[in-house]
């Protein structure tokens, strides 16, 4: 630990290297404390993203919950804990540690002197460390404490308090939104999609009771972006009908919400999927959308309009279009603020625009331009992660090494990668480049018997376009009605 804190820009960026390699609030928190210099208490709320006040305020919710005053509470008295210079009273230290989802000792007041293993961990006890999971029991708890005894939850919610318990329970949906975005390729499918249906079922409910525009629209806001996640999830394993309904559902909402940035988010995303289903008019029409982003400030959703171009324009094959689109991304890229380039599915790290480059490039025929940036990405933890890119990658590497003539070791390639994809991914994105870098083998080559293996590999597997199903139901995954006025559902397809 060092003698002198760093900064909270230091602190914050730590705290956000952690959670990009998938490590929990705590390992989060520790970090912060060991190389910043800064209180466990401290970095617990920096890697929560809370701000002193926030903290406070939050604190004094969960009291409020359990119906235990906590209005002497200030953020001078916050900043005393977090500096060590006095400790929290039980109700106090109990309330942090069930809004951080922690214990004592790991908030930095006193030590754990259990046995090791006298407490053995399972799965679930590592995902209730989980932000996701903290953000979803927060609310839960303020959500059923506004509720009557009896009579229907929906028809009966009435927040007490002229609204400020559904002011709360906003907040803390749209918290759980920003922290859903860090699982969307970490998490696999058939658990993140059922998840964020849920988090859609929960803003549903709201809309039917709220009573400001200001909370409508931030209730569309939240709804638009995780339909806009299952929608980009989708698009890595499903058909076009099923990925660009939920797109439409959640432009539908971004407009709603009045929220260009939204909008021009989920315009880069949609355009990425229109590049991968071959509806390029349309791929192009949202990249524009998105590149407009920013109102002539650096934003990230412009980057991914131009990194979705380039997507578009290297499968049209005009090579000059997407070299330059890789160019203006990158530089676009280098002039954005730091608090636009995390990677937590509505920003842009830097992941996600290597990723981008290095695909467009291998699709154009740019393998030397592709190579040191495919190596590059493959270095980023989430490339562990992220299955299907991961996959479409050492595809691209496939693709090279046929270009270059190497048929068999690209088949070769090919063949490893498939059989190394867990089964609920060999649909949509990744067996359709293997077909076509197949086709390539039967214009103007003559194809390798392995390469009739790779087609008896893809037949054996799951039909293309089919999307995911409910754990335990067989039921396919279908959105429900967006909540709007007048009550109609717009699809808004593509």
């Amino acid at each position: 630990m060092t003698n002198v804190p760093h900064t909270a820009r230091c602190a914050r960026r730590v705290a956000r290297d952690i959670k990009d390699a998938n490590g929990s609030d705590y390992e989060a928190a520790l970090a912060v404390h060991r190389h910043c210099g800064m209180s466990l208490l401290r970095g617990h709320r920096i890697a929560r993203g809370y701000t002193l006040v926030e903290a406070v305020e939050a604190v004094k919710e969960v009291l409020a919950a359990r119906g235990t005053p906590g209005e002497g509470l200030s953020h001078q008295r916050m900043s005393q804990w977090e500096q060590s210079q006095d400790v929290p009273s039980p109700r106090y230290l109990d309330a942090l540690c069930f809004l951080y989802r922690s214990r004592p000792d790991r908030l930095g007041f006193g030590h754990d002197y259990s046995e090791p293993d006298s407490n053995p961990r399972d799965e679930w006890q590592d995902a209730m460390d989980r932000r996701h999971f903290v953000s979803i029991a927060a609310a839960g708890a303020m959500f059923m404490s506004a509720l009557p005894g009896t009579g229907s939850p929906v028809e009966d919610f009435d927040p007490p308090g002229g609204g400020r318990a559904m002011t709360a329970y906003v907040g803390l949906l749209e918290e759980l939104t920003e922290q859903n975005g860090y699982q969307l390729y970490t998490t696999l499918p058939a658990e993140f999609i059922p998840a964020r249906m849920v988090d859609l079922a929960r803003t549903e409910a709201c809309l039917l009771t709220a009573q400001t525009e200001d909370i409508r629209r931030r209730l569309h806001r939240v709804f638009a972006k995780n339909a806009g996640l299952i929608a980009t999830r989708l698009s890595d394993i499903a058909g076009a009908a099923d990925t660009f309904e939920w797109f439409g559902i959640a432009r539908r909402a971004a407009r709603l919400a009045e929220d260009t940035t939204v909008q021009a988010w989920v315009a880069g995303w949609t355009c990425d999927a229109c590049a991968c289903h071959g509806q390029y008019k349309s791929g192009l029409a949202a990249a524009q959308a998105a590149q407009s982003a920013g109102a002539g400030r650096p934003a990230a959703a412009a980057v991914l309009g131009h990194l979705a171009e380039a997507g578009v324009q290297a499968r049209l094959g005009h090579r000059r279009a997407t070299l330059e689109a890789v160019r203006t991304a990158d530089r676009l890229f280098a002039a954005l603020p730091e608090s636009e380039t995390a990677a937590d599915g509505f920003h842009l790290g830097e992941y996600l625009l290597r990723w981008h480059q290095a695909n467009a490039l291998a699709l154009v025929g740019a393998h030397a331009h592709a190579v040191p940036l495919r190596a590059r990405v493959l270095e980023f933890p989430l490339a562990q992660h992220d299955r299907v890119g991961h996959a479409l990658l050492h595809l691209d590497e496939a693709a090279a090494q046929i270009d270059a003539g190497e048929l068999e070791l690209g088949c070769h390639t090919i063949t490893t990668t498939w059989q190394q994809l867990p089964a609920e991914f060999r649909a949509g994105q990744v067996p359709d480049r293997v077909r076509t870098i197949l086709h390539t083998l039967d214009v103007g080559r003559r194809a390798p018997r392995s390469a009739d293996e790779i087609r008896q590999l893809l037949e054996s597997s799951s039909a293309p376009g089919e999307i995911p199903r409910v754990a335990g139901t067989g039921e396919p995954h279908r959105p429900g009605p967006l909540i709007v006025p007048g009550g109609r559902r717009d699809a808004d397809r593509v």
